[in-house]
């Protein structure tokens, strides 16, 4: 295989982005997705008349609500639920009415959405997803029997091998470290991303092609010791930027840029994987293959240890279990001392996968401390970060008005999870958040509003907007005894489902949008209505 691979990797034909040379800008939204929301309002205008119950007549395209669809969760579990939520919006005719769709460990599925997988007969693409888990999840990605039969069950079990395992040599040949996360990406893609002909899929393992079916943090501050004579005073420089606060730095993938917004720096997605200095790509590679993103778009194994024991307290929940586990941990990290401590909690024992760093010394001389320092990146899922992708559903250059997002965590036992990532994301941001109606557990409805505030490193926020929030609870219409967060076959880690599982999943997803919908469409109407008079 490598010798296939290697003999493409120059190929233009094969990958014309080798013709291109890279170049990293700014923060303002890139041309082809301003076009694109410009052209999605018209293309929407009669599924929002119809959704809403007007005549076509009365709605302009200004007015229609910027709606995104935001999933959140991990593992299989996140990847069904949430498009089993997406099938009720379509259902209901909302799904139509949106612009964006976003996910941080469930964007799974939307890797699978916008490929030819789910273009194959006249059913709606969801269907056809959904048709899929119900027939390709009955043995783990770890399986080698099962491997073996995904790759080989098909016209071109030589294509098929290529488009999963090729990335891997890849990455290799541009001089990137190939870690355990990616090889989990090419195992994860054998099993969702194939088709019954994939000599006919090569366009579906590049990010970049899926524009077709919608166009009409562990880094290195220090500086280098050559570099330190470039700065001022470097050893107080040093020690007062040692003084901040560890955070997570949030990137955005589209089919036409990843980035982001706290540089700002953005590249075309067909560029990453490059090597970039001083703003510009050094060499011309090939775009990575899908198999290796959505590894990494799902490597919660790779959560610093911090993240897990965060993780472990909420599921001991409110009580004694709780309580001693605190103090004997409290006790342990003071005996350690404030900086192993550190050292401890940021410990990754699963590497992140690392990638050649694009805004490497981004800036000229003297550089700044900080990630543009570093060669490589280490990306990693965003759900250790907050487990709703809603930071780039937030970002000003959107004016997104309303956020749809459901919650398929795996520790959805109560709210304390959901109430402490909102608290920081609107401290990041710069959000007041008001819980507007919750009234229906199915459905709360949040507003945001921006007071001008953030962090320091995210732009402040500029556009408020409405969160109608879907927590993936039990519901007694369904089966009072099915409960997700306790079910074994719901882990996060677990990548086996049974067609009956698949129903009972989707059947509970579907219920619950049912039951919260109709306050979606009062907020939906309501924001019409505001954006109407604000025009007129």
């Amino acid at each position: 295989m490598d010798e296939v691979v290697n003999k493409k990797i120059n190929d233009v034909n094969h990958h014309p982005e080798l013709k291109l040379d890279a170049t990293v800008r700014s923060n303002e939204l890139c041309d082809e997705e301003k076009q694109f929301v410009k052209d999605r309002k018209n293309v929407i205008r009669e599924a929002f008349a119809k959704y809403i119950g007007v005549d076509v007549s009365e709605i302009h395209p200004d007015d229609i609500p910027t709606m995104a669809f935001m999933g959140s969760g991990g593992g299989f579990r996140a990847m069904i639920v949430v498009t089993a939520y997406f099938s009720a919006m379509k259902d209901s005719g909302l799904y139509d009415c949106g612009t964006y769709v976003s996910g941080n460990g469930s964007c799974w599925n939307l890797a699978m959405l916008y490929t030819s997988l789910a273009r194959n007969s006249d059913n709606h693409p969801l269907d056809d997803v959904l048709a899929y888990y119900k027939t390709k999840l009955t043995h783990s990605i770890t399986d080698v029997r099962g491997l073996f039969k995904d790759l080989a069950h098909n016209l071109d079990p030589r294509a098929a091998v290529e488009h999963c395992f090729g990335g891997l040599q890849q990455k290799k040949e541009t001089g990137a470290k190939v870690r355990i996360m990616d090889l989990f990406g090419a195992l994860l893609a054998a099993k969702i991303l194939l088709g019954p002909d994939p000599s006919k899929q090569y366009e579906d393992f590049k990010l970049s092609r899926q524009r077709k079916y919608i166009d009409v943090r562990p880094w290195k501050d220090e500086l280098d010791e050559k570099d330190r004579a470039l700065v001022e005073n470097y050893a107080e420089v040093w020690a007062k930027h040692k003084e901040g606060k560890d955070h997570f730095q949030w990137y955005e993938v589209t089919p036409y840029e990843m980035g982001t917004e706290e540089i700002p720096a953005y590249i075309p997605t067909w560029a990453f994987g490059r090597t970039f200095e001083s703003g510009k790509s050094t060499n011309r590679v090939p775009e990575q293959n899908l198999s290796l993103m959505i590894g990494l778009f799902g490597s919660a194994p790779s959560a610093p240890l911090l993240f897990e024991i965060n993780q472990l307290e909420l599921a001991l929940g409110n009580g004694w279990a709780k309580t001693e586990f605190r103090n004997v941990y409290n006790h342990a990290m003071k005996k350690m001392g404030e900086d192993q401590q550190r050292i401890f909690e940021g410990h990754q024992p699963v590497p992140p996968p690392k990638n050649h760093n694009f805004t490497y010394h981004l800036d000229p001389p003297p550089y700044k401390l900080g990630i543009t320092n570093e060669k490589t990146l280490s990306l990693m899922d965003a759900g250790v970060s907050n487990d709703s992708p809603v930071y780039p559903m937030s970002r000003p250059a959107r004016k997104i008005d309303v956020v749809i997002g459901f919650d398929c965590s795996s520790v959805i036992v109560g709210r304390d999870l959901f109430e402490k990532e909102q608290t920081e994301f609107c401290a990041i941001r710069g959000f007041e958040r008001n819980p507007r109606d919750l009234t229906n557990q199915f459905c709360e409805i949040h507003d945001y509003t921006p007071n001008g505030k953030s962090n320091g490193y995210c732009p402040p926020a500029e556009h408020p907007f409405t969160l109608c929030y879907f927590p993936y609870l039990p519901n007694d219409k369904v089966d009072p005894n099915f409960k997700p967060a306790t079910e074994k076959f719901m882990a996060f880690n677990n990548f086996i489902y049974t067609s009956a599982q698949v129903d009972k999943t989707v059947q509970l997803a579907k219920q619950n949008w049912m039951d919260g919908e109709q306050k979606v469409k009062e907020v939906i109407i309501e924001v019409w209505k505001k954006k109407k008079a604000a025009r007129l």
